[in-house]
Parts: C-alpha cells; sequence; structure tokens
C-alpha cells in the first residue's frame, strides 16, 4: 500500500477535532489517549481504497480509530473496502464524514483481519471501530 501516512499526533489532532464537532453522540474513544495505545501503528492497516491520499491510525485497549483524507477526485472511488490487522471477533464499524459531520455508515463485521466497506464522500472521513461483543 502506497498512501502517505499521518503522524499519530496529527491523527489523534484530526479525530478528536471531529469527534468534538459531532457532538454528544458517544465518548471520545480511548484510543485517542496516548498512554491507552497499544498497537497504533499504520502497518496493521493491509489495504484502502485508491480515492484515499492520506491517512492515521490509532489503536487503544477498546478501539481504533483510522482517518483518511481523499486525493483530488479522480473518478476512481470503488472498490470502497479498507483491510485492517484486529484480533479475531465481531466489531461495530462508524462512519463520520469529518466535514458534513454526518454518521455515513454503520457496519458489524468479523475480525482477525476486518474487511469493511469505506464510503467515499469527497471529505475526510473518521472510522471508529469497537469491540461488539
Amino acid at each position: 500500500m502506497n498512501k502517505r501516512g499521518l503522524s499519530a499526533r496529527e491523527t489523534r489532532s484530526r479525530i478528536r477535532v471531529a469527534f468534538e464537532k459531532a457532538g454528544p453522540r458517544s465518548p471520545l474513544p480511548a484510543a485517542l489517549d496516548p498512554g491507552t495505545m497499544k498497537r497504533g501503528r499504520a502497518s496493521l492497516v493491509r489495504s484502502l481504497p485508491t480515492w484515499v491520499g492520506r491517512f492515521g491510525f490509532l489503536a487503544g485497549r477498546d478501539s481504533e480509530c483510522l482517518w483518511c483524507e481523499p486525493l483530488a477526485p479522480s473518478g476512481a472511488v470503488f472498490p470502497s473496502q479498507m483491510v485492517i490487522d484486529v484480533p479475531l471477533g465481531r466489531y461495530m464499524i462508524e462512519i463520520l464524514d469529518a466535514v458534513t459531520l454526518q454518521w455515513v455508515s454503520r457496519e458489524s463485521a468479523e475480525g482477525g483481519p476486518l474487511v469493511a466497506g469505506l464510503p467515499y464522500t469527497g471529505n475526510p472521513v473518521l472510522v471508529w471501530i469497537r469491540s461488539a461483543g
């Protein structure tokens, strides 16, 4: 995968702002606290859609957060799946458009690795991955 990565600090900052602007729907994930990091390496992101230009990945004890910034529109927005190394288990994946502040997708998927949709909105998106059980 040949994508430009964001530092953990840049990623944490962008995700925190998006969560705070989106309102009180849910608490900030522990993955945003540097003290809870356990495996927040970008190398755990195996594959992202071709429309993703830059990304950052954070992982904590109870959730993971992926930040994706789109390339300039190229018309190539499909297929739009991501593959992320997470432990075996069931996960909830929610995706927030960071500009419109709308939650644009919610799905459940099995992990080990996790394969899930990553919709193209034309804006940066925040992917929040939490254990579902």
